[in-house]
């Protein structure tokens, strides 16, 4: 008899451990098809009608309100670009005077995770930097001030870190940061936003949107 309740208590817990499982498999899997990405050879495509003003990032003349992306694999960007398969893996914003605010990822004190720092002594320079693209909105004046308040305050308050929107208030990726501005600001009116927004999505919409955005400078490599 006591056999027989072992057997089904061993039998309940394998249905339930393969239970979770399947779910598992099944919210992992919709977690990554509710990614927006790109694939090498659609970036190419984006950009081949587009002229450069720059070739190197150090080069180009950045203006306030310009938006830079990058595909450059470090130990931040790594598990991101691994197990997501982006084609740009980071983003950040040109406030003015050299300085860029971006949400540069988890750090050990977690008021780093969003901050304004000097664009000449960032790591925007890398040599490592395997493709940029400067993406400059056509919009100024009250605008580009909100955004440039907004984001110089989020940047300034301790309660805002880096992650998932969707997991946390105060919560905020480095195309979140920007993105949400351009949504307050009605520079960009859509309702079909993809769930988890990622750089990718940044380019897609400055190329399929000309009338709003033009691309003043980039480096394309496979």
């Amino acid at each position: 008899m006591a056999r027989n309740s072992n057997s089904k208590l061993v039998a309940t817990i394998i249905v339930i451990v393969l239970l979770f499982l399947v779910m598992g498999i099944y919210f992992a899997h919709k977690f990554y098809n509710s990614i927006f990405r790109l694939s090498p050879d659609q970036v190419s495509s984006s950009l081949n009608t587009k002229i450069s003003e720059c070739k190197k990032i150090s080069d180009c003349k950045l203006l306030s309100g310009d938006i830079l992306m990058r595909r450059y694999v470090t130990s931040k960007t790594w598990a991101f670009n691994e197990f997501v398969h982006p084609y740009f893996t980071h983003s950040a914003f040109y406030l003015n005077d050299d300085q860029i605010v971006e949400a540069i990822g988890r750090e050990k004190n977690y008021q780093d995770e969003i901050q304004i720092s000097k664009f000449s002594k960032s790591d925007w320079l890398d040599s490592g930097i395997e493709s940029f693209v400067i993406v400059r909105p056509k919009y100024s004046g009250e605008k580009l001030s909100n955004i440039k308040i907004n984001l110089t305050a989020i940047a300034n308050d301790p309660n805002y870190r880096f992650g998932l929107p969707q997991f946390g208030h105060k919560q905020i990726t480095c195309a979140d940061l920007i993105l949400e501005q351009l949504f307050n600001e009605k520079i960009i009116v859509t309702s079909t936003a993809p769930q988890i927004i990622t750089p990718d999505y940044l380019f897609w919409l400055a190329v399929t949107n000309p009338h709003n955005f033009e691309i003043i400078g980039y480096s394309f490599h496979r």
